[in-house]
């Protein structure tokens, strides 16, 4: 019997073209947007973003999160964060930052996220198949797999982990803030 889920390959391109997006995530480009409400940033695409991007997406398609910077974007990094990346250093650098703002903007949808990632059976920064592979895996079959809707009420150890990586959140928000302000007072101020 034949599911009526699609593969991961094709949901990837049906979510990426509805949401304005390249049918790769924009992996393959020179830079990549931001979007905060009607400013749009572009920036550059550096090889490490390219290589989680299809990670990143792919978490997206499976929790139903949606790409809305103040909303869905925030909602994946607590997510993210919960189930973890593995060595990909600039994911955990732009959830951390993610995770902070949405302290402030949505901090209970960003807790349920969090326990969510939590609840799952593991990243899929971390799964040994390769991507071909994956994309060759339905929707379905991985959210199963990966248990993304594994109930469960919190705990006090989510809430512990919670707070704490809050705090390092917030640390490497402001961090190269504080870099800037100490740099200033002591070597430009006369």
């Amino acid at each position: 019997m034949k599911s009526d889920s699609p593969t991961l390959a094709e949901a990837l391109r049906i979510r990426n073209i509805a949401n304005g997006l390249p049918p790769d995530g924009g992996e393959s480009e020179e830079t990549f947007c931001i979007r905060l409400g009607r400013l749009s940033l572009r920036l550059p695409n550096p090889p490490a973003r390219r290589r989680a991007v299809f990670f990143h997406d792919t978490n997206h398609v499976l929790t139903d999160y949606d790409n809305v910077f103040s909303r869905g974007e925030m909602d994946i990094a607590g997510f993210e964060i919960a189930s973890g990346f593995g060595p990909y250093l600039f994911a955990w650098l732009i959830n951390l930052n993610m995770f902070a703002l949405g302290l402030v903007v949505r901090p209970r949808a960003l807790f349920r996220a969090f326990v969510r990632g939590r609840r799952s059976a593991a990243s899929m920064y971390r799964r040994a198949e390769s991507r071909a592979v994956l994309s060759a895996i339905t929707v379905d079959e991985l959210r199963e797999s990966l248990r993304i809707d594994s109930p469960g009420p919190a705990s006090s150890r989510d809430w512990l982990l919670f707070a704490s990586w809050g705090l390092a959140a917030v640390v490497t928000l402001l961090l190269p803030f504080g870099v800037v302000l100490l740099i200033g007072r002591y070597f430009l101020t006369p």
